[in-house]
């Protein structure tokens, strides 16, 4: 039994990674670190899936053995959501789960958090700043994970405000009815019509009574 299991057939000859757009082949292959001298059946998949696992883009890693001894990894990717930058000036991309995928912004990132306070920036890490969860919660609320705001914050009393993509900033103020509030941003922009380029904000901090500001 024993030299069976040492047989050179059971060694890998032949390794697939699949489901791949952010993490290279290379890195994977790297973490997955199988010993190309061991029995692949006789390695802790579970283990070898974890190490895969820890890297940032990576949500989940299975690895399905073959006979005699093909190995394919599959992959399911994180998809990042939104760039964050901390008080410092400091760029990380996240995911809905507020993993950190990794430092700067990735391409094609049109949304961006900005915080008031210092960031832990490592990616694989999770982050749990309340005010991140907040803009995050926020966003989902008003749909800002599509394309019609590029930065959301808050301001220095805690108030929420978003920035278009055409430069005017949307002032919430407090995020009750934020689903409400935004709901008269079109409307007012288009009856505004062409002055709307010449608007610097607009306060829905009383959506009973909005006011534009003009540049």
């Amino acid at each position: 039994m024993w030299r069976l299991a040492t047989l050179p057939a059971f060694h890998v000859h032949d390794l697939t990674v699949t489901g791949l757009v952010h993490v290279a082949k290379s890195d994977v292959v790297a973490r997955a670190a199988i010993d190309p001298s061991v029995n692949i059946w006789l390695q802790d998949r579970g283990a070898i899936e974890r190490r895969i696992a820890a890297i940032p883009y990576v949500a989940i890693a299975r690895i399905h053995r073959r006979p005699l001894a093909n190995v394919w990894i599959e992959i399911d990717e994180r998809r990042p959501e939104a760039c964050v930058r901390d008080t410092v000036g400091t760029d990380v991309t996240i995911d809905r789960d507020l993993r950190i995928l990794e430092t700067g912004c990735a391409r094609g990132m049109s949304l961006t958090y900005d915080l008031r306070s210092e960031l832990s920036t490592t990616p694989g890490t999770f982050s749990h700043d309340d005010e991140l969860a907040r803009l995050q919660k926020d966003a989902r609320v008003l749909g800002a994970a599509g394309d019609r705001f590029a930065d959301l914050k808050h301001d220095r009393f805690g108030a929420l405000e978003a920035t278009l993509h055409d430069g005017i900033t949307i002032r919430f103020g407090d995020e009750g009815d934020l689903g409400t509030k935004q709901r008269l941003i079109g409307p007012i922009l288009a009856q505004l019509g062409a002055r709307s380029t010449k608007v610097r904000a607009v306060d829905l901090r009383a959506p009973a009574t909005p006011v534009v500001e003009y540049r």
